[in-house]
């Protein structure tokens, strides 16, 4: 078998291998999950996990890092379109609103790794969550310094950005709301959020 085919093989395993693991791990916590159930989600040998990863607790380290790399992925284009800050918040929303609707088990899972039953891990989650800030924090920056808005505090700005996202998410997602009403919403978020980080110049 040439060897990029291989690569590619192998490559397709471990992210078959990650996702189950991100439904297991979302299901029953770090402590409860059961490698043999993500083996056998996978179609794979309980073995097999271990020609990818060491352990458990490395399995869900390397599944932490692939959802930050995933989310970051479409994080960093809705906050990057051209367009008002509001704009962008919107689509900042939107964007968290779809990876919360057709990737729940990993925005779960990570969720869980920073207020949850995965806090075990909240030290590397509070690293990736420093990632999701710096990526913000450029965009406030720049709003900053090129609007008529006046951001006191980008660290904090960031901060509620993201916090008052996520959780607006995931406190609609309990209380039963579609995809498409907190889509709708969009607007109505971005400009409270708006409202709260920053003040027009004088």
């Amino acid at each position: 078998m040439p060897k990029i085919v291989d690569e590619q093989m192998r490559e397709a395993t471990r992210q078959r291998i990650l996702r189950e693991a991100a439904s297991e791990f979302a299901r029953l916590g770090f402590d409860q999950a059961n490698i043999n159930v993500i083996a056998e989600q996978a179609g794979i040998g309980k073995g097999t996990i271990y020609l990818y990863f060491e352990n458990k607790r490395e399995l869900f380290l390397a599944m932490l890092r692939q959802i930050a790399q995933s989310q970051l992925a479409v994080i960093r284009p809705a906050l990057a379109t051209p367009g008002t800050l509001q704009e962008r918040l919107e689509k900042l929303f939107r964007a968290f609103v779809t990876l919360a609707q057709t990737d729940s088990d990993s925005f779960n899972v990570y969720m869980s790794a920073l207020y949850g039953v995965n806090r075990a891990f909240q030290a590397e989650a509070t690293r990736l969550l420093r990632d999701y800030l710096a990526v913000i924090s450029l965009v406030l920056e720049e709003e900053s310094s090129t609007s008529a808005l006046q951001i006191e505090n980008v660290e904090t700005a960031s901060l509620m950005v993201l916090s008052l996202t996520e959780s607006y998410i995931l406190s609609a997602k309990v209380l039963g709301q579609s995809e498409q009403r907190l889509i709708q919403q969009a607007p109505l978020v971005a400009r409270a959020i708006l409202q709260g980080i920053g003040t027009p110049q004088q």
